[in-house]
C-alpha cells in the first residue's frame, strides 16, 4: 500500500529527507535551529554542516537564488560547512555552475545533489560538478 503522504522526487520535502538520512547514516547528530533545513554535527570530529534544501518548481532559478540567500543570511564562521541541497537535474546543475568557484571556497559552500533514489552526492567547494 502506498503512503500518499510520502514526498516524491524532486519535491523539496524529498530532498530534505534524503539529506537527513544521509547525514544520520554518516553518524551526525541533527540539531534544530529553525533557520536551516538541516544542522548536523559529527560527535567525534566536531564537523558541522548547515544545509538548505530546495526542490524543483516552475521557477528553478528563483528557487536556487532564494536558497543561496537563505544560506547567506545565516552564514556561520568557518569551519562550518554550508550546503545547498537540490535535485540532481540539469536545471539545477546549470544554476550551480553559475556560482564562481572562489565564492564557494570562501563560503565553504558545497552542493548536495540528490538523485531520485535518495542518494546524495556532495560536491566540495573546490570541485566542479
Amino acid at each position: 500500500m502506498t503512503n500518499h503522504n510520502e514526498p516524491f522526487y524532486p519535491e523539496e520535502a524529498f530532498i530534505q529527507r534524503a539529506v537527513v538520512i544521509y547525514f544520520e547514516s554518516q553518524g551526525y547528530l541533527l540539531e534544530s535551529d529553525g533557520a536551516a533545513d538541516l544542522v548536523a554535527v559529527h560527535p567525534e570530529t566536531g564537523e558541522r554542516w548547515e544545509v538548505v534544501a530546495k526542490g524543483k518548481t516552475t521557477q528553478v532559478g528563483l528557487d536556487f537564488q532564494f536558497g543561496l540567500g537563505q544560506l547567506a543570511q545565516r552564514l556561520s564562521p568557518p569551519p562550518t560547512h554550508h550546503g545547498l541541497a537540490v535535485p540532481h537535474m540539469t536545471q539545477f546543475v546549470r544554476q550551480c555552475d553559475k556560482v564562481p568557484g572562489w565564492v564557494r571556497v570562501a563560503l565553504h559552500l558545497s552542493w548536495l545533489l540528490v538523485r531520485n533514489d535518495g542518494t546524495v552526492r556532495i560536491v566540495a567547494p573546490d570541485e566542479r560538478i
